[in-house]
């Protein structure tokens, strides 16, 4: 999980995630679904307020850049660049979502998917793995992931004061193998996703965007000279 002092919502998050690895391991209830349904719902939510805070950060230093553009022109563009970068991140994770929500429609009366119903995330299993190992979609998927982490630290570049920011995206993003509780190395995709509920997979999907969110909101913290306490917050 991320490094530094947490806010209460990632704590939330990582707590959440905890949960999805330890539902592995147990029958699932109808409530327990819906409640993976709901706290989807919530992360979406949050995500679209993460969304208006980065604009006006991004404004904010566009505005700085413009008064002060010895000092705020190239942080300005490394901003731009991380906006384009983690928008099309953010929207390929979005296009995961149909494999998680394969087979099931929105209700038009209640608007939401059927969340008691999505117990197998069969759209999943069958796309994105092949055998013991990944499919073509799921090495698809590593790439992007891999693709996202060294771009954005690409354009951060190596300064020091930009350590905090490298450090959380490898940390939050991070798709090397997993240990099991019995010591066994578990590929990535394999132990967050596969056999999951449905609704659980829709559900880590919407927090990795938060953590897309959440990346983008540091970085332009630290592009506009707040301090570290300030971005960590």
């Amino acid at each position: 999980m991320a490094g530094g002092k947490q806010t209460p919502r990632q704590k939330m998050i990582n707590l959440m995630y905890l949960v999805f690895i330890a539902m592995m391991a147990m029958n699932v209830s109808v409530e327990v679904i819906t409640a993976f349904g709901l706290m989807n719902e919530k992360f979406e939510k949050a995500n679209v307020t993460s969304e208006q805070i980065n604009t006006v950060l991004l404004q904010g230093l566009e505005m700085r850049a413009q008064d002060d553009p010895t000092r705020y022109s190239e942080p300005y563009e490394k901003a731009l660049a991380v906006q384009k970068l983690s928008s099309n991140f953010y929207n390929y994770l979005n296009s995961l979502k149909a494999d998680a929500t394969q087979g099931f429609e929105i209700d038009p009366e209640t608007g939401k998917l059927p969340y008691e119903q999505m117990v197998k995330g069969a759209g999943i299993d069958d796309n994105w793995f092949a055998g013991d190992g990944y499919s073509t979609k799921g090495n698809e998927i590593i790439a992007e992931f891999k693709n996202y982490r060294d771009s954005f630290k690409a354009i951060v570049g190596n300064d020091t004061k930009y350590k905090f920011l490298i450090d959380d995206i490898e940390d939050r993003l991070n798709t090397n193998d997993v240990k099991n509780r019995g010591g066994v190395d578990i590929s990535f995709l394999t132990y967050h996703f596969r056999g999951f509920p449905a609704v659980a997979s829709l559900s880590y999907l919407s927090a990795l965007q938060n953590d897309v969110r959440e990346l983008e909101h540091e970085a332009y913290n630290l592009f506009l000279g707040n301090s570290l306490k300030q971005a960590a917050s």
